[in-house]
């Protein structure tokens, strides 16, 4: 959705490595908000994105525009996301991976692309694509990139991130912390503290298994840290993987 960061980069340069043409597309997504402020407010930086893309050896850069995406005639998709569209994220955002899903198969419809790739700090959208791939697009393969993080701090890069001040920033690197900490220890209260006392409003911070997001046991073999909260009004997403892969 723009705001581009070296985590998007990261992802193109994965692209570029199969030695095929890239095309990045670029759109704000209306039907994934389920807060209009949250749309108004979302950074939008496109001729500085365009800088970074041609910079970064991209082939092509596709901008719709809403009319494009969405005519007047197109019909819904519905998608089974079971579990997906209940928990954390789809909770939290109701409407949100409908949103996600009628964008992507649009795009994936117009574009027909080989490889698509995905930052998985969104790791709940990670797993929404692998639905949606499954379900309509078998010719595509879905490439899930590691996150991205301030090698300083360990805050994931996010386009959201822009909107926290300089002190916003260093506090929001408590989030890698708190998840280490449940990670290694399971000190969930102990990293609840550590939030709360640098101004995080907690959302959800808990471990779950893969590829459900159900509640993580002993035995299971993919388990990742998720986390969800704001800081400075702004809502920020994490996760970091304990077991097994993405």
């Amino acid at each position: 959705m723009g705001a581009l960061h070296a985590g998007h980069l990261a992802l193109v340069e994965k692209a570029k490595a199969l030695g095929k043409p890239v095309l990045v597309s670029i759109f704000v997504n209306p039907a994934q908000f389920n807060n209009e402020d949250d749309l108004l407010k979302y950074p939008r930086t496109i001729s500085p994105d365009l800088r970074l893309l041609n910079d970064a050896g991209v082939d092509a850069v596709f901008l719709p525009v809403t009319s494009d995406l969405y005519p007047t005639d197109l019909a819904d998709i519905y998608l089974d996301l079971g579990e997906l569209d209940h928990v954390f994220e789809g909770q939290h955002r109701p409407g949100h991976f409908k949103g996600v899903v009628k964008v992507l198969h649009r795009l994936f419809s117009v574009l027909n692309p080989a490889d698509v790739f995905f930052g998985q700090k969104d790791l709940q959208q990670c797993l929404v694509v692998e639905k949606l791939v499954a379900a309509c697009f078998s010719n595509i393969r879905q490439h899930n990139i590691p996150t991205q993080r301030d090698q300083t701090t360990g805050l994931a890069l996010s386009s959201r991130n822009a909107r926290l001040s300089s002190g916003g920033l260093i506090k929001a690197g408590n989030i890698h912390k708190a998840m280490q900490m449940v990670a290694k220890d399971d000190n969930v209260e102990g990293a609840r503290t550590l939030l709360k006392e640098q101004g995080i409003e907690i959302e959800y911070l808990e471990t779950v298994a893969l590829p459900d997001m159900v509640q993580a046991t002993d035995t299971s073999l993919k388990k990742v840290v998720v986390f969800a909260g704001y800081l400075e009004g702004v809502r920020l997403i994490d996760n970091l993987v304990t077991a097994g892969d993405i």
